[in-house]
């Protein structure tokens, strides 16, 4: 698990689309994808439940979204 990960994660979630976060994040939505794909193996649980016009969070996302902005924000603190 690494930083960018969770920062695809969690502009995923928040934005409940794989293109709007794309559009943010200036990233592809295939390699958004396989970063989800890989941190979801990795943690043996699904994050996102991919539907045709969006993404919906799971009970595990969710946790995972909480505690993932918080670090993303001590990061941003320490860079300040």
């Amino acid at each position: 698990m690494d930083i960018r990960e969770l920062r695809y994660f969690t502009q995923v979630a928040r934005s409940g689309s794989f293109v709007r976060a794309s559009a943010v994040l200036n990233v592809t939505q295939s390699a958004i994808s396989r970063q989800l794909q890989q941190l979801e193996a990795e943690l043996d649980v699904t994050l996102l439940i991919r539907r045709p016009h969006g993404v919906e969070v799971t009970e595990a996302g969710s946790i995972l979204l909480e505690q993932a902005e918080t670090l993303i924000a001590y990061l941003a603190q320490i860079r300040d």
